[in-house]
């Protein structure tokens, strides 16, 4: 999931844009982070971690370089939604096992922008809301049935 999430927001970034990713835990977002990093090596994309435990000059310093569109990638639980948070040129928005938010959460992050970031769901799991979603509401669906290539699957 999140090399699909990263290629996504890759594609954004080029076209100018800030995207960001949001988990349901900080567990999840900081294993986002790191992930992402990994995968990003020596490229010059500029990828920061935001939770409720930042705090501070470092807090500070993160929100002005996002206003300004100096961080590329933005990766975080809730606190991505809070009112302090302002991005540049939002353009792509995930959402990380999206069944664990609220309307009302997912519709504050499509506001973090004048025109509405392109929103991509995630899920590992078929939940009945996101399959509602699906069937009723404006959503398509990829499925991704394989693992990549030399991962183990997982012990039973």
């Amino acid at each position: 999931k999140t090399l699909v999430a990263l290629m996504a927001m890759l594609i954004a970034i080029g076209n100018g844009y800030q995207a960001c990713i949001m988990a349901p835990t900080e567990i999840l977002a900081e294993q986002h982070l790191a992930t992402i990093r990994q995968m990003l090596g020596d490229m010059d994309i500029h990828v920061e971690l935001l939770t409720g435990v930042v705090k501070g000059r470092r807090r500070a310093d993160i929100l002005d370089r996002l206003s300004r569109g100096e961080i590329d990638i933005r990766v975080g639980p809730h606190a991505v939604i809070e009112d302090a948070v302002v991005f540049a040129r939002l353009g792509l928005a995930v959402v990380d096992e999206q069944h664990r938010f609220g309307v009302a959460q997912r519709a504050r992050l499509w506001a973090k922008s004048e025109m509405p970031p392109h929103i991509l769901v995630m899920t590992a799991t078929p939940i009945p809301r996101t399959l509602a979603m699906t069937l009723y509401g404006d959503l398509d669906v990829s499925v991704i049935d394989e693992l990549p290539p030399g991962r183990k699957p997982p012990l039973a």
